[in-house]
């Protein structure tokens, strides 16, 4: 699959793909302890994306392409892509005050069963026995997550939520950049998909920059805890490195690939978690027996699996 590619470029992408999930674990930790210090997730996630637009903002300026126009063939996506994305970060927020990132980051791997739900319904687009095997492959991962001490139900509905849409942005991302290329095609400009990824990145970051500003005068926004601002520049700092390293691993290795490298951040929470809870932090982490951190490891190893089946054409 990646015969074409040199080891230097592979390897730059591997390293790209793991900082961004590592980057991304960092932020769930950051949003727990943000909540357990009493802290609003309405609030941190606003403050964090009025600071991303406000990097964001100023980029789309300085790279949008000359003479490309605003049209429907990107614009439609971009609001999908920002208000499905909007919502299923809100739903990362709510799932970590109710339970710990190691539990959290893990069953977002349930986004394939959602993906394979809504493919479903598609025209012509039927799962084949690979995928649906995947698809079962996840829920039982799920399933061992939950014994040992359940996650909470409201933390399970909220994590279930931030998979249906977060697929959903899944799909306008794709059509986004599609949108774009064919935008810049149409003004006559050449734009390769690693900057048409880069682009939709930057612009979506910035709409979502300009949504939160509007946000800001909302009442449960407007409750402050010390520290919060900094938290906040802490959390867009790692997510918005984090999605760049994401897309850069996406440029070099592809999708398909990056997309599995990213789903390591399960493994990774749990590690982090576990490093956390032994040296004290348990308003971030409990702290559990061996036997239950050992079965969580091997869900979140079956969950990057299940990823890795659903996505990868052996044929």
């Amino acid at each position: 699959m990646h015969g074409h590619i040199d080891n230097a470029t592979l390897g730059l992408g591997v390293a790209a793909g793991l900082i961004g999930a590592f980057l991304s674990t960092i932020s769930y930790f950051v949003s727990r302890h943000h909540g357990s210090r009493g802290g609003g997730s309405l609030r941190l996630l606003v403050l964090a994306h009025v600071m991303m637009g406000i990097v964001c903002v100023p980029l789309t300026w300085l790279l949008w392409p000359a003479g490309m126009t605003i049209t429907s063939r990107w614009l439609a996506p971009l609001v999908g892509s920002t208000v499905t994305y909007m919502l299923g970060q809100a739903g990362v927020f709510a799932a970590l005050r109710r339970t710990d990132a190691s539990r959290v980051a893990p069953l977002l791997g349930l986004k394939i069963a959602m993906i394979a739900g809504i493919t479903s319904f598609l025209p012509g687009k039927p799962l084949d026995a690979r995928q649906w095997l995947a698809v079962g492959m996840s829920v039982t991962a799920a399933a061992m997550l939950q014994r040992g001490g359940a996650v909470p139900a409201a933390a399970v509905g909220a994590i279930l939520v931030t998979c249906a849409v977060f697929a959903m942005s899944d799909m306008c991302i794709l059509a986004l950049i599609d949108g774009l290329q064919r935008s810049a095609a149409d003004a006559g400009v050449a734009l390769g998909r690693i900057p048409a990824g880069g682009l939709a990145m930057i612009i979506t970051y910035a709409f979502c920059g300009v949504l939160a500003v509007g946000l800001l005068p909302a009442a449960p926004v407007r409750r402050r805890v010390p520290g919060d601002r900094t938290t906040a520049a802490c959390y867009a700092a790692v997510w918005l490195g984090g999605m760049a390293a994401l897309y850069v691993s996406f440029g070099l290795v592809g999708t398909v690939f990056g997309a599995i490298l990213q789903s390591t951040r399960g493994m990774m929470a749990i590690v982090m978690g576990a490093a956390l809870a032994h040296a004290g932090w348990h308003g971030l982490e409990s702290h559990v027996d061996r036997r239950t951190l050992v079965r969580r490891a091997a869900a979140a190893a079956l969950m990057t699996a299940a990823i890795a089946v659903f996505m990868i054409d052996l044929s």
